[in-house]
C-alpha cells in the first residue's frame, strides 16, 4: 500500500513538472518549503491562498493544474450559472471563473476555515456569491466532521458526537430562491457523501433545471451514494463521461420529461429554516 502511494505521488509530481515547466514547479516547491503556515503562489495573475502541511495544494495541483473540472462539451458561452457544492477553498471556483468569465457562481462550503480561505482566493472577482453552510434536502442543524483525509474532505452528518463544528444546512431550492436562479448550467458536487441525501427527496423541483452535473460519489465510505444519484436522473435523458474520480452528467434539454418523478428515501425528521436566517 504504501508503495502505491508513492508510486501514485511521483506519477503525479512528475505530471505536476511537466504541465507548469521544471523553472516554474522548483519556485513552487521553495514557496512551499519556506513557508510558516499559510503561503501564496501566483498562478495565472492572481495569488493564490494555501495551507501548509495541509491537502490544499493536492487540491490546487488537481484542479488548477490538471484541471479536473474540465468539460470540452460544455461552450462557455451557454454557461451563465453555476453551483459549486463543496467548494473548499475555492479553487474550483477560480477555476470555473477563468472557463466561464461571465458565469454567476454560487459557491457553498460547511466548513470555516476552509470558506474563510475561499474568501481570500475569490477577492475581487465579479459575481461570485459564498454560502458558509452545508448542502441537504432540508433544512436542519448538521455536524462538520473530520473524515481523516485532510481538509478537503470534511463531511457532515446528523450526529453530535465528537463533531468539529455545528452548521446550518440549505437545500438547492434555497439557492435558487436566495438568488433567483431561473437555471443552474453546471453543478458541480464534491460534498463527501452528503450526494446520498442530497438526491434521496426534495429534488423534483429543482433537478429539472440544471443542464450538466460534475459530481464525486463516495460509496468507498458511504455506501449508497451512487445508486442514490442515479435512482433521482433515472428518467431524465443523458449522456456520461468519466474523468479521474468524476462523474460529467450532461442532460438532453430537447428530451426532458415534463417533470422528474422522486423517489423519496426516508432519512430522518426535518425542520423548517428561520425567516431570519443568516447566510454569507
Amino acid at each position: 500500500m504504501k508503495g502505491k502511494k508513492f508510486n501514485k505521488h511521483a506519477v503525479n509530481t512528475l505530471r505536476f513538472i511537466y504541465r507548469i515547466g521544471l523553472i516554474k514547479a522548483l519556485l513552487f516547491f521553495i514557496t512551499i518549503f519556506a513557508a510558516a503556515e499559510e503561503y501564496k503562489v501566483k498562478w495565472k495573475g492572481r495569488q493564490v491562498h494555501m495551507r501548509k502541511g495541509s491537502t490544499d495544494f493536492c487540491v490546487f495541483r488537481q484542479v488548477l493544474v490538471f484541471e479536473q473540472y474540465s468539460i470540452k462539451s460544455l461552450p462557455p458561452e451557454k454557461v451563465e450559472v453555476i453551483v459549486d457544492l463543496g467548494a473548499n477553498i475555492g479553487l474550483s471556483v477560480l477555476y470555473f471563473k477563468e472557463k466561464y468569465p461571465h458565469a454567476r457562481i454560487v459557491a457553498v462550503e460547511p466548513e470555516k476555515e476552509n470558506y474563510d480561505l475561499m474568501l481570500k482566493n475569490i477577492a475581487g472577482l465579479p459575481d461570485i456569491y459564498c454560502m458558509n453552510n452545508a448542502i441537504w434536502n432540508s433544512n436542519r442543524t448538521l455536524g462538520v466532521f473530520d473524515s481523516g483525509g485532510g481538509e478537503y474532505s470534511y463531511l457532515v452528518k446528523e450526529e453530535d458526537r465528537d463533531e468539529k463544528a455545528a452548521i446550518r444546512s440549505v437545500t438547492i431550492n434555497d439557492i435558487i430562491e436566495k438568488y433567483k436562479l431561473l437555471k443552474i448550467d453546471l453543478l458541480k458536487i464534491d460534498i463527501e457523501g452528503s450526494e446520498k441525501e442530497l438526491f434521496s427527496g426534495n429534488y423534483a423541483s429543482w433537478l429539472p433545471k440544471v443542464g450538466c452535473i460534475v459530481i464525486e460519489v463516495h460509496d468507498w465510505f458511504r455506501p449508497g451514494c451512487a445508486a442514490a444519484f442515479f435512482r433521482a436522473i433515472s428518467r431524465m435523458e443523458y449522456s456520461m463521461s468519466f474523468k479521474g474520480e468524476n462523474i460529467t452528467i450532461l442532460f438532453d434539454k430537447g428530451e426532458q420529461p415534463p417533470h422528474v418523478e422522486q423517489e423519496t428515501i426516508n432519512i430522518g425528521r426535518t425542520y423548517n429554516l428561520p425567516a431570519d436566517r443568516q447566510t454569507t
